[in-house]
């Protein structure tokens, strides 16, 4: 993916940004594969083995004024014969866009991909959220690593606008308690599920001088489950319970605790399959499955916010909680009912009529991404802390994540970041909007999952390189994860297709080396 585009980049009226329109041929660079006939864009791609992964198609002319807008971009499309000799997500017809921020780093949306055949004109619709820092973009309707024709006909797009329920001064400046601003660095991991974790999983971290655990609330329950709202709040409570348990081991250990509502009532669309509500038409209209279903469902979101009044009162005051991490990777693309930061800040005002006082953590956009944090707005309340989760470039920090080619072919496809341009000084600039985020609000930020596979060449090298970037800006962090799954643990060695626990590895010393930098227990 990371190969399709040719950037073309000129001045454009603000104006034309300001509602919306339709796109004549003239606003478009074609490629050899498309031409414009009565009003319709065709695109043709031959049939080829092998089929290079570009995006071929026709190109927007003008992007610059398209930064820091929101923008739908729509059409009327019909396709045959769309097909290839590869697999993946991003495979077919689409809309393509892609983002590029001050730091050159590239975010990725995409209209649902269309495969095979259908004769009948029907809509498709892609979104971004150019982000205010945008160094370049595209805008791309076309085929991505596939043959076939496909037919636009009636190019559009639509700015779209969604005001914030807060707002804050020109000069904002986040607040902090004297015993907040005071903390040291905190180090440490994520959790196993929670219904996985035991007292020896704590008591092990003191060896490894850990002072700090983000609780996964997690596993025990399923896609289905998670929907019933009866359901989830007495799995909700049987969570509290352990951890309630748990915590003098933790203190034991000198061991803080954040708690991560990793699922939030409903979970997602892609995990649920609804269909037939308004919600589930706008995460089809925007692209989106991944969002929450709480963004658009009012008894998911008075779920939510039920959920964070109880564990504050359970809570409250208790010197063990690190911080209340409200919901993890959020991913709205376009319009919901309720926006992302807007529930975050809902949950946390809730938090505060109860407790002044513990930290509350909030989640980028985009999965916590770092790129994200060049639109987000803080909050104006007390102690709070703002999160990324730092997988840059994903494709490294996933290679071979559930992809069965890659297991089979192994180590073929294998790959080290640095043999693809990423020093670490590239790392670094991948997280920049955070550093100035940071600087300009004079905000604390946690990053709460870093990772690579245990096969990935180079990961040791990876982790020490992201991990001096957090360091360097006094991040608090928590490795992504402690005896969870195989593929992510310091603990194993191995290849996809066969992992297996190991004493040493050079990962877990990079993790260790760090840890010496916690105050002893």
């Amino acid at each position: 993916m990371k190969r399709l585009i040719i950037f073309l980049f000129c001045a454009l009226s603000t104006a034309l940004w300001a509602e919306g329109g339709v796109f004549t041929a003239d606003d478009f660079t074609l490629s050899r594969f498309a031409k414009f006939e009565d009003g319709v864009c065709i695109v043709k791609i031959p049939e080829k083995k092998n089929i290079a992964n570009d995006t071929r198609g026709i190109s927007l002319k003008n992007t610059a004024a398209l930064a820091g807008k929101a923008v739908r971009f729509s059409a009327e499309v019909r396709y045959f014969g769309i097909g290839s000799d590869t697999k993946g997500q991003h495979v077919g017809g689409k809309i393509l866009l892609v983002c590029r921020n001050s730091a050159g780093v590239p975010t990725y949306y995409s209209s649902q991909t269309l495969l095979g055949t259908n004769d009948q004109w029907q809509k498709l619709t892609a979104f971004c959220a150019f982000p205010s820092d945008m160094q370049k973009a595209a805008v791309v309707f076309g085929i991505q690593q596939a043959w076939g024709t496909m037919e636009f006909r009636n190019i559009a797009w639509e700015v779209i606008e969604q005001k914030l329920n807060y707002s804050i001064p020109g000069d904002f400046r986040c607040e902090y308690s004297e015993a907040v601003a005071a903390r040291p660095m905190m180090r440490g991991v994520m959790s196993p599920a929670q219904n996985q974790i035991q007292k020896k999983d704590i008591r092990d971290l003191k060896d490894w001088n850990v002072n700090l655990m983000r609780y996964q609330l997690v596993g025990g329950i399923s896609n289905e489950e998670i929907q019933n709202i009866d359901v989830y709040g007495k799995w909700l409570d049987g969570c509290l319970d352990k951890l309630e348990k748990l915590l003098p081991v933790f203190e034991e250990a000198g061991v803080q605790v954040i708690i991560d509502m990793h699922r939030v009532p409903g979970g997602r669309y892609r995990e649920s399959g609804l269909l037939g509500t308004a919600g589930e038409a706008a995460a089809k209209a925007y692209g989106n499955k991944a969002r929450f279903l709480l963004m658009d469902e009012t008894a998911y979101r008075e779920a939510f916010l039920n959920a964070w009044k109880k564990i504050a009162k359970r809570f409250k005051g208790n010197p063990q909680i690190y911080g209340y991490d409200l919901m993890n990777e959020p991913d709205q693309i376009g319009l919901a009912k309720y926006h992302w930061l807007d529930l975050q800040y809902d949950a946390a005002k809730l938090i505060r009529e109860i407790d002044p006082e513990t930290p509350i953590i909030i989640e980028s956009n985009n999965w916590s991404s770092p790129v994200t944090f060049c639109d987000i707005k803080p909050m104006p309340l007390k102690n709070m802390i703002y999160q990324f989760h730092m997988y840059f470039p994903g494709e490294y920090t996933h290679q071979g994540v559930n992809n069965k080619k890659y297991a089979a072919t192994y180590p073929a496809e294998a790959w080290d970041y640095r043999d693809r341009g990423w020093t670490a000084e590239k790392l670094e600039q991948a997280v920049w909007p955070v550093v100035k985020f940071q600087q300009k609000y004079g905000a604390k930020v946690f990053v709460g999952e870093f990772s690579a596979p245990i096969w990935a060449p180079g990961a040791a090298n990876y982790l020490k390189d992201v991990i001096d970037i957090f360091e360097k800006h006094h991040w608090d962090w928590t490795y992504h994860a402690y005896r969870e799954w195989a593929g992510w643990s310091v603990e194993h060695e191995g290849t996809p297709s066969d992992m297996h626990p190991a004493e040493n590895t050079d990962r877990k010393q990079v993790l260790l080396d760090f840890f010496k930098k916690n105050p002893k227990q």
